[in-house]
């Protein structure tokens, strides 16, 4: 069965070159076109579609947003706002109903793209559990209208770190939190970076961004009492393993994308507790279920929900556009012999980063001098195997 996706576009002259772009793509996927959000109802009434790419600001005769409409009668169809630039003041609001934005050029190429990229995502993830989970979520978690601004900032031909760090800057409080960060023990700078134009040369675009929307989804989960201790954790657990994920990645991983990914896997890893929070009883019935049974919290997880949270996490990252390494990264961190990659990669950087977390301080030069690295390896992984057999 073919992918179905539907065009809701107002422009007539738009919606003809759309028509007329998606031709070589006919014999791949199903294609649906509208003028109008009540005829785009119908459609979605008549219809499985799979994707919709719909301008952001369709109003229906109720007054409803039409993307905001498919939500609620249709969560399981991913949603595109077509946006002519994301500097319109109601991005913020559109942000909430939809799972990436879409700007100029309309090309089949940049269409295309976008949809393999969400295809790749679901064929990663198709546990169900999942997408229920996503979907009955009140309070789904979304990207910050500033980090938005960035990614179209970056695509610009003008394009100049200044202009970026003007951007940041408009938002004092933001500002002041990123660089808290950047100058903290987590980072390990040998001098202090005293604006966000320095912290961009220093560490680069994508962490800067990365750690936006950290401060972004923390500062705008809403908790109840016995929960916020459980975040404020999580914070601390995010950035230890961000920064220890990124120092792993600069000794063991070749390119520059990878380096600076890692870093955003790092810092975004658990990401998927942010929709288990909104069951209301994570993570004490995880913990209580791991306690009972003698097993891991991410199998706990997987007996309770059906899918972990690194699957959830995934899911969320790729919805929302993020790069397919980052998405796999996330998918795979607490089970990367289940990527299909022989070699050294970041979910195998983030996994061990994660470990280290948990695991005291061992005095490795004791073991080195020994010459007894090797055994003591074999002893740890003997162990933990011997741990899940022996309380299983």
């Amino acid at each position: 069965m073919k992918t179905s996706i539907l065009f809701v576009v107002k422009s007539k002259e738009i919606l003809t070159e759309l028509i007329k772009s998606m031709v070589p793509l006919h014999g791949k996927f199903d294609f649906f076109f509208s003028e109008s959000g009540e005829k785009a109802l119908q459609i979605l009434a008549n219809n499985r579609i799979d994707l919709v790419f719909s301008d952001a600001n369709i109003i229906l005769d109720t007054g409803a947003n039409l993307l905001n409409e498919v939500k609620k009668i249709s969560p399981e169809t991913i949603r595109f706002a077509l946006v002519p630039n994301l500097e319109n003041q109601t991005i913020a609001q559109i942000t909430q109903f939809v799972h990436q934005l879409v700007t100029p050029p309309y090309t089949a190429e940049n269409i295309e793209n976008r949809i393999e990229r969400t295809l790749k995502l679901q064929n990663i993830l198709k546990n169900e559990k999942v997408i229920e989970l996503v979907k009955n979520t009140t309070s789904l978690p979304s990207l910050p209208e500033i980090y938005i601004q960035i990614e179209q900032e970056i695509t610009k031909p003008d394009f100049s770190m200044t202009k970026i760090s003007n951007l940041i800057s408009k938002d004092p409080n933001l500002t002041t939190k990123v660089l808290q960060i950047v100058n903290s023990a987590f980072f390990g700078l040998q001098r202090e970076i005293t604006n966000i134009n320095f912290a961009l040369s220093y560490l680069g675009i994508n962490i800067i961004k990365s750690l936006i929307f950290y401060i972004h989804l923390f500062s705008n989960f809403k908790v109840r009492g016995e929960q916020k201790k459980y975040l404020e954790q999580l914070w601390q657990h995010s950035l230890i393993v961000a920064s220890t994920t990124y120092k792993i990645a600069q000794k063991y991983l070749p390119n520059k994308f990878e380096v600076e990914s890692s870093y955003t896997i790092g810092v975004l890893h658990d990401v998927g507790k942010f929709i288990l929070l909104n069951t209301y009883t994570y993570p004490q019935n995880v913990t209580s279920h791991s306690e009972k049974l003698f097993v891991e919290n991410i199998d706990a997880e997987l007996e309770i929900y059906g899918c972990t949270h690194a699957e959830i996490g995934a899911y969320l990252l790729g919805l929302w556009g993020f790069p397919l390494a980052i998405v796999e990264g996330v998918a795979y961190h607490h089970k990367p012999s289940l990527f299909e990659k022989s070699t050294f990669n970041l979910a195998t950087a983030v996994h061990i980063a994660n470990l280290m977390y948990y695991i005291p301080s061992i005095d490795y030069q004791h073991f080195k001098e020994l010459n007894f690295e090797k055994e003591f390896f074999d002893i740890v992984c003997n162990f933990t195997t011997l741990k899940k057999i022996t309380l299983k």
